[in-house]
């Protein structure tokens, strides 16, 4: 359960030490806001979670939502934030270092997280009280933000930012790790398909069987423990080396040898993520109620 702490302070250790030059490479590297899966991964789930809707939660949507696609707003809220600086917190969750499952506090911070934008926007995107464009608000962020909650690092450590601090190379050049698994992990499968042709792909390589068992492990605090465990299991490259700097520091590359463990890890978190996002949608618009509990704070945080 140590790795990825000893991992993280070996990243932060080696930028202390790098040249001014790399230093400068890694800041603009580095300094990009943490999202979550590329365009293409939001879309990807959001295509797959149309394919097991109901007719009730296609009503609901199509109602919130007019003739946009769940896979063409899943991109909106990482769209909007420039604007929304108060959603940004609302895009992961951080944990101890030294444990897998996080604390109750970890869970409840006044700013919110991507647990609690998750319950906070399943209850808002039913609310009848509510305007319809707030309720349509609501449901374009929670197709965001459960698929957010899937992508392991948003799911990490406050010490290195959800891997935002952890330098690695790939092709060639420096970025660092969350990028990485943001967007890069999936280059493969983009190379070679759109959205909804790759959706058919994961829809179709795994049985029903598997979809309902991810769809009914319906807590998203189990959600948050089962990102992690990769994180405990050997997310982070080990750096290498033959990759070292001028001061003879070793450095992770990130290699065809780290993509073929992790690229299927990722496709396999789009595919649970579209059939959560499903099952919870049929089960918001059928019973017109959240299948979840309240969030663990005033919600959403920006209206306190």
């Amino acid at each position: 359960m140590g790795v990825p702490s000893l991992l993280v302070v070996s990243a932060m250790s080696r930028l202390d030490s790098f040249p001014l030059l790399l230093l400068l490479v890694l800041a603009l590297a580095l300094s990009s806001p943490a999202l979550a899966w590329s365009r293409f991964g939001h879309e990807v789930i959001g295509h797959l979670a149309e394919r097991d809707l109901s007719p009730a939660a296609r009503a609901g949507v199509a109602e919130l939502l007019g003739e946009q696609s769940l896979a063409e707003v899943s991109g909106w809220a990482d769209e909007v934030r420039p604007d929304r600086p108060e959603t940004a917190p609302l895009h992961y969750v951080n944990g101890p270092l030294d444990q897998l499952v996080p604390q109750a506090a970890d869970l409840a911070l006044a700013q919110g997280n991507v647990y609690s934008a998750v319950l906070g926007y399943a209850e808002r995107s039913v609310d009848s009280a509510l305007p319809p464009v707030e309720r349509s608000e609501a449901l374009k962020f929670l197709v965001h933000f459960l698929a957010d909650l899937h992508q392991p690092l948003h799911a990490g450590f406050a010490e290195d930012r959800g891997g935002n601090d952890v330098a690695v190379v790939y092709r060639g050049e420096v970025i660092n790790l969350h990028r990485y698994w943001d967007d890069a992990i999936l280059d493969r499968p983009r190379e070679r398909f759109d959205s909804r042709e790759f959706a058919a792909v994961l829809h179709a390589r795994y049985r029903a069987s598997e979809r309902a068992t991810w769809a009914d492990l319906t807590d998203p605090r189990d959600w948050v423990i089962e990102a992690r465990r990769f994180i405990f299991n050997g997310l982070y490259p080990r750096p290498r080396m033959d990759a070292a700097t001028p001061e003879n520091l070793p450095v992770a590359v990130i290699d065809s040898s780290y993509a073929d463990v992790w690229q299927p890890v990722a496709e396999l978190q789009l595919a649970r993520a579209g059939a959560r996002l499903a099952r919870t949608l049929n089960e918001l618009f059928e019973a017109s109620e959240s299948p979840f509990e309240s969030p663990p704070i005033s919600f959403p945080p920006a209206l306190q």
